[in-house]
């Protein structure tokens, strides 16, 4: 019987005074100084569950995506509270539990991570290339499943601060992170999840739109090289931004909502369409071609980008997918990840395919038919651990993912909004048929539930409480809408 080998987790938004892992006292104020009660049991739950399922290896943590809330909270409150997530995690008075070498697959909130460590990189191995005749230029994606070693920077100090945590480092996979069976017969690809969300994709979709070819992205490089920058300025590097930081929180919290999604586009494109008229003598009603003028293509491209923006998957609220991103997920796994699969050593393509996920907040777990697979793909996703909306929604929640040393896997649903005042209890889940039949980690996982019952009766009752706080004080700034320009 093979031993847990990774544990993934997503969307923690560390730093974000939204998150529910931020310590809030009732009154809404935060304190990233201590570590809230919800992360202390969730720490302590964690902990004996993993004991219970680990072999002699302990396992490896796999952090997928918006770990880090760089893109709207300062770096020094979100290293802070990395602090507390390690010391939740990694207690320098108790047995380890967790490997201290550490995967981090970045999402569009902590993509910064991955330009910081993309420029180490480069610079680490500048001495082998400088008698080339033209020095490589940054990486555009690390290897699927062997990937190189980029270092994150600011996760491994933070870690090696602990005298426990000397040896510590967490490696960066980017954007794809690929695992393999020895047999090659059984694949894992995990992503945060960012590039299946159109709003993430829009420099893809203008470039469209601009060339008039009707195609989507190919590979992932190609993803990230048209889209990258784009995520990093506006999602990943506002956070220390001061004044302006506040306002890219004010333009997350708009898009959020459809009406203020295009009340706000229409008043940001007559702002720049009044800049162009003075700055350029381009007015609003010049004509570019075919009767198509200025305004027409400053006010659409706002609509696409920022109206389209709150159809994303984490604004519905009765399903975990829309059928816009049931087709987004097949184009991704037929697309940019099969390929980048099978041009790996020209590998074949395992007929056992699973894909990790998280971004939109909201977990769930089954199986899609993709064509270009010879059988359904296993779709986990990890959900998140932020109140997204003063209302409770019972589809938003949060899990963490389980794998094992043969590549079977099975989600752990550790919380969904509360109904009546209480979270459903932790329970394990795997995507029906045939392969829960043949997982015995999904058994070993409902057994060990029994015996860690008491630690996370405690966590949901600290969740719930967390939960409810953060609703009421979004609630209240609800309210007291400031949206400004």
């Amino acid at each position: 019987m093979s031993a847990l080998k990774y544990v993934c987790l997503s969307d923690l938004h560390l730093g974000a005074d939204y998150s529910v892992l931020t310590c809030m006292g009732d009154e809404g104020k935060t304190n990233l100084l201590k570590p809230s009660a919800t992360l202390d049991a969730l720490g302590t739950a964690l902990r004996q569950y993993v004991r219970a399922l680990s072999g002699t290896e302990r396992p490896t943590l796999i952090l997928l995506g918006d770990v880090l809330d760089l893109g709207l909270s300062p770096t020094g409150a979100v290293a802070q509270a990395f602090k507390r997530l390690v010391e939740a995690l990694f207690p320098e008075h108790a047995q380890p539990v967790f490997s201290s070498q550490v995967l981090c697959v970045p999402g569009n909130h902590d993509h910064h991570l991955w330009r910081s460590a993309q420029d180490q990189y480069f610079l680490d191995h500048l001495h082998e290339n400088w008698g080339k005749p033209f020095i490589p230029d940054l990486l555009e994606h690390t290897s699927l499943f062997e990937p190189q070693t980029v270092t994150c920077g600011l996760m491994t100090q933070l870690m090696r601060g602990y005298p426990h945590l000397q040896d510590a480092a967490v490696s960066v996979a980017y954007p794809n992170l690929g695992l393999l069976n020895e047999e090659r017969s059984r694949c894992i690809v995990l992503h945060h999840g960012h590039y299946l969300d159109s709003l993430y994709r829009a420099m893809s979709t203008l470039s469209v739109q601009l060339s008039g070819l009707d195609q989507r992205p190919k590979t992932v490089a190609q993803i990230e090289r048209e889209n990258g920058s784009w995520v990093d300025f506006l999602w990943s590097g506002l956070g220390g931004g001061g004044a302006i930081a506040r306002d890219a929180t004010t333009l997350y919290e708009t898009t959020r909502s459809a009406l203020a999604s295009h009340e706000f586009s229409q008043r940001l494109s007559d702002r720049l369409l009044a800049q162009l008229s003075k700055a350029l003598g381009v007015g609003p009603g010049t004509e570019i071609t075919h009767g198509i003028t200025v305004s027409n293509i400053v006010k659409g491209l706002g609509d696409l980008i920022l109206v389209r923006g709150t159809e994303s998957e984490r604004d519905s609220y009765s399903r975990v997918l829309s059928p816009d991103g049931v087709a987004d997920l097949r184009w991704y796994l037929g697309g940019p990840v099969r390929r980048q699969i099978r041009e790996v050593g020209k590998l074949k393509i395992s007929r056992d395919v699973s894909f990790v996920f998280g971004h939109t907040h909201k977990p769930f777990q089954g199986e899609l038919e993709v064509k270009e697979y010879p059988q359904p793909v296993a779709v986990y996703n990890t959900g998140g651990w932020v109140m997204d909306q003063p209302t409770m929604a019972p589809t938003q929640g949060a899990a963490a993912v389980f794998i094992d040393g043969e590549l079977n896997l099975a989600s752990l649903r550790l919380f969904n909004d509360p109904l009546n005042g209480a979270c459903a209890p932790v329970s394990a889940a795997g995507v029906g048929g045939f392969r829960d039949g043949d997982n015995p980690l999904l058994a070993r996982m409902k057994d060990a539930l029994g015996v860690t019952a008491t630690a996370w009766q405690a966590f949901s009752a600290q969740a719930s409480a967390a939960l409810e706080v953060h609703a009421r004080v979004l609630l209240k700034e609800s309210l007291e809408p400031d949206i400004r320009l």
